[in-house]
């Protein structure tokens, strides 16, 4: 006997959702870490368990395979995620990414320049090193050289925005599910490439005009004197085998069809082989002790959420989601789960979505990932770049980024409108 959604069981499911999403939607203000809610949303198969036990013990077997479904789920996601995290704390240790913001810093830029350059590179990097991480990485370069405030918080909306454009690649979770859910290939993620960049790029050109000119005349960055980000012995090597890894991993996932997470688990043996090869020619690189700085409480917080919208699922609260797509056209039902998605997290948003299985042709999952991946900067905490951002600056708040909103719309916005040009207008896919 299936369980309605407006059954006790059904309701306290739900409550238990909505309270873990309230916490993590304040977790700033509450200083704790978004995992731990996201645990606790994990309660809601105890719920189900016992609805089981007491109403019908023959339905134990349901609950069981959903519980396989959503193990298999997590591991590919989980296993993804922790090996390109390794590949790129490797890649950290040698100060890869930290002599790449010394050498735009020495260009002389300047604040314009700055803003420009990290910008870019943070929409061209974020899918290949993920959205956080990227956000990490370009948000310390901007607070390195600011001594500005309000050009602060302007180069850090540009970086979260940015970073979430990621979508046409692997840069965002949410375009990772996606694939890894079998609704969309690798191959289809790139034809997002020309909504995700002229959307942000309409977005920084906004962003310039009506926020960056008036701090014109002001000092914005302070000028830098010495190299403290040289490149440590074998940075150059490592970084292109860390490179040449995940090229590999994308071609063996396209070409030979290796589940991605596989493909990206062989090639953070490569770049593992390669630093024990650098230890024997001696150069110290202390290569296990960064294979355990994987951030494990953003691997427990996807844990947590994919597992309680797994409960909402198989309490019926998504088949409202797959009826949404029924009565309203496609393409308006992706828009809303988009602005949906800058209100609560994205990684829920999307995993809701994929557990509806409504049926969609190649353009509207390749919308959906392009909606629900750049609806996260709608918001700061709607995806992970804008938790990074208020980790960095704790002046970045929840109202500081709404400031910002009318250009992240220019953002969300146009790469929809590039989207329907290119998908709906000229049938290019």
């Amino acid at each position: 006997m299936l369980i309605e959604p407006l059954s006790f069981t059904g309701i306290a499911v739900l409550v238990i959702f909505l309270i873990g999403m309230a916490l993590i939607m304040f977790e700033a203000q509450l200083e704790m870490d978004k995992f731990k809610p996201a645990m606790f949303m994990m309660s809601g198969l105890v719920v189900i368990g016992l609805h089981y036990l007491f109403n019908d013990p023959n339905g134990f077997h349901l609950f069981a395979e959903a519980q396989e479904h959503i193990k298999t789920e997590l591991f590919g996601l989980i296993a993804f995620m922790a090996f390109m995290w390794m590949i790129v704390e490797l890649l950290n240790e040698r100060n890869v990414f930290t002599a790449l913001n010394g050498f735009l810093l020495k260009k002389g830029l300047g604040a314009r320049g700055m803003f420009w350059a990290t910008g870019a590179l943070s929409a061209l990097m974020s899918p290949f090193i993920n959205n956080f991480t990227t956000a990490m990485i370009f948000g310390k370069s901007i607070k390195n050289i600011s001594i500005n405030e309000r050009y602060t918080h302007v180069s850090l909306c540009n970086i979260v925005v940015a970073s979430n454009t990621g979508v046409w690649f692997l840069g965002t979770s949410t375009s990772l599910m996606v694939v890894l859910a079998g609704k969309i290939s690798l191959a289809g993620l790139l034809l997002l490439i020309p909504s995700a960049l002229i959307g942000w790029l309409l977005f920084a050109l906004t962003l310039e005009f009506f926020y960056m000119r008036p701090l014109k005349g002001h000092q914005l960055i302070r000028e830098i004197e010495g190299d403290d980000s040289a490149l440590k012995p074998g940075g150059a090597s490592i970084a292109v085998v860390g490179l040449s890894a995940i090229v590999f991993a994308v071609t063996a996932n396209v070409t030979l069809h290796v589940d991605i997470e596989f493909a990206t688990g062989i090639g953070l043996g490569f770049v593992a082989l390669w630093a024990w090869v650098l230890s024997h020619r001696g150069i110290e690189l202390p290569w296990q002790d960064q294979l355990q700085k994987v951030e494990w409480n953003a691997l427990l917080f996807f844990i947590g959420i994919i597992t309680a919208v797994s409960c909402l699922n198989h309490v019926g609260w998504l088949s409202y989601i797959s009826k949404l797509f029924e009565l309203f056209d496609p393409t308006l039902v992706n828009v809303i789960l988009g602005v949906i998605s800058g209100i609560m997290d994205n990684v829920p948003v999307e995993a809701a979505a994929l557990m509806s299985n409504p049926q969609l042709g190649l353009d509207q999952w390749a919308l959906n990932a392009l909606m629900v991946g750049i609806g996260g900067s709608l918001t700061v905490v709607g995806s992970a770049a804008g938790i990074m951002a208020m980790a960095l600056d704790k002046s970045y708040t929840f109202g500081v980024h709404l400031k910002f909103l009318p250009a992240i719309l220019v953002n969300f916005l146009g790469s929809l409108g590039v989207w329907w040009l290119q998908f709906k207008l000229f049938g290019l896919y």
